[in-house]
């Protein structure tokens, strides 16, 4: 897992991935609240919005915005491509009033139901790849799989502007920082180590590793 030292609130994100193949695998890229660095714990404070690639599929991507009390709400996308066999780029608009994904520029899911509106404390932008124990949800491990890869391209965050900006939807956002992951930039991210109720795998700062960006 590879995460933000900083949090944002509001923007455009966006990475150029090739995910994960594999069944029972899920890599992600994603914003979330990390309440429990301010000593919170209760899942009224949980704040997410997701990119999830589910291993099992050639053909199909998760999107999901996880709101107070842990609540799901997922969508499954069919794509006209295999997500783990090539970079492909992979964009959300969090905004006051919408939350909005794209894939290689195309707007795959537009949201306005009224949680949107709860969204409204910053977030940590964070990659992983980890095993999750629902196998209804992920499919069956197999260990003969090893070793599995998801890659990452560049991370790129737009700030939200409304009206006044360059790029994404109404020109309502402008380009405030890209990294290429050329090296490990230790004063934007850090490398996890550590686990959570229902992942399988323990994230390692071994398993972050930068080859020729």
């Amino acid at each position: 897992e590879y995460r933000t030292s900083n949090t944002y609130q509001y923007g455009r994100f966006e990475v150029r991935m090739k995910s994960a193949m594999g069944s029972g695998i899920v890599s992600s890229f994603f914003t979330i609240r990390d309440f429990w660095a301010n000593g919170l714990s209760n899942t009224v404070h949980w704040r997410e919005i997701d990119f999830e690639s589910l291993g099992k599929y050639t053909d199909k991507f998760q999107t999901n915005i996880i709101s107070a009390y842990e609540n799901h709400h997922e969508q499954l996308h069919t794509l006209m491509y295999n997500p783990h066999a090539g970079f492909h780029t992979y964009a959300f608009e969090w905004t006051p009033d919408y939350i909005d994904f794209f894939i290689d520029g195309y707007l795959i899911r537009h949201e306005v139901s009224d949680y949107i509106g709860s969204f409204n404390t910053s977030q940590k932008i964070m990659m992983n790849i980890w095993q999750p124990i629902w196998e209804d949800w992920v499919g069956v491990f197999d260990e003969s799989s090893f070793p599995i890869y998801a890659f990452y391209d560049w991370v790129k965050y737009y700030a939200y502007v409304p009206g006044t900006g360059n790029a994404g939807t109404n020109n309502n956002f402008i380009e405030l920082w890209k990294d290429d992951f050329d090296d490990y930039d230790t004063e934007r991210w850090s490398k996890a180590s550590h686990s959570f109720d229902g992942n399988n795998a323990d994230f390692t700062y071994a398993n972050v590793v930068f080859d020729y960006g």
